[in-house]
């Protein structure tokens, strides 16, 4: 059976989820206690955090406004299990999961050839996800 390709919202929805249940979305409702004590770190994760509920909000609006519905998505039950580590090894997993988004975000702004202003907005948070990235690189090398 020929599956039909997903659909503009569906796609906008995949990348509200990516942002709004991000390993550094999850780590400002629930902060590892050695981050507080990393000025830098702190920063870095809150202006993501920033960028990010941002990028919710303006995806949320482009769905909205196509008439689609809004999927907030869950945080994944992995994340409960990352209070107790160190502050590099939590910046490894941020930078590779932060690796793997810029590669979904990507993918997925192809997708969205059809819908040329939603992907001109997906191509923003490739560049955004991208910025996050060389900043996490950048706190994951003051450490070392």
């Amino acid at each position: 059976m020929l599956m039909s390709p997903p659909s503009t919202t569906q796609i906008l929805n995949r990348l509200l989820v990516l942002h709004m249940r991000s390993l550094p979305m999850y780590l400002s409702y629930a902060p590892p206690y050695e981050l507080a004590r990393h000025v830098q770190a702190k920063a870095v994760l809150d202006q993501i955090v920033e960028d990010q509920k941002r990028t919710v909000d303006r995806l949320g609006t482009l769905i909205l406004d196509s008439g689609g519905t809004i999927d907030y998505g869950e945080f994944p039950m992995s994340f409960t299990s990352l209070h107790d580590l160190s502050l590099s090894y939590l910046l490894k997993l941020l930078v590779e999961r932060q690796q793997k988004q810029v590669v979904v975000c990507e993918k997925l702004a192809e997708q969205l050839s059809m819908a040329p202003y939603a992907q001109a907005a997906a191509r923003e948070v490739v560049g955004e996800a991208k910025g996050h990235l060389e900043n996490l690189r950048e706190v994951q090398a003051s450490l070392n």
